[in-house]
């Protein structure tokens, strides 16, 4: 069974899905980038995960994200390994 590890938390009242994606993720077109929100979305519904998802990633040296706008204080405030070390949870799906 595919899996995906998440950090999902709450902050400042928002629960979130936070996945970390490949660095190449940000060569893909803006609806191929919203075609994988919205696949990963779904998919963790599916598993009972409560919030948005987030995407983050390497964006050479810094941690590059797309979260909806209210959230982007929050992601300027945060790196990857703030993320890695909130790991909680997990999208899973049948292949």
């Amino acid at each position: 069974m595919p899996s995906i590890p998440v950090a999902n938390l709450t902050e400042q009242g928002q629960d979130m899905v936070i996945v970390i994606m490949d660095p190449r993720f940000v060569q893909a077109n803006p609806s191929q980038q919203e075609a994988v929100i919205g696949q990963l979305q779904a998919r963790s519904d599916a598993c009972g995960l409560k919030g948005t998802v987030a995407l983050v990633w390497d964006g050479g040296g810094w941690m590059d994200y797309l979260a909806p706008q209210p959230w982007h204080d929050f992601f300027r405030g945060v790196t990857l390994d703030d993320v890695r070390a909130r790991i909680n949870a997990a999208i899973t799906w049948q292949s």
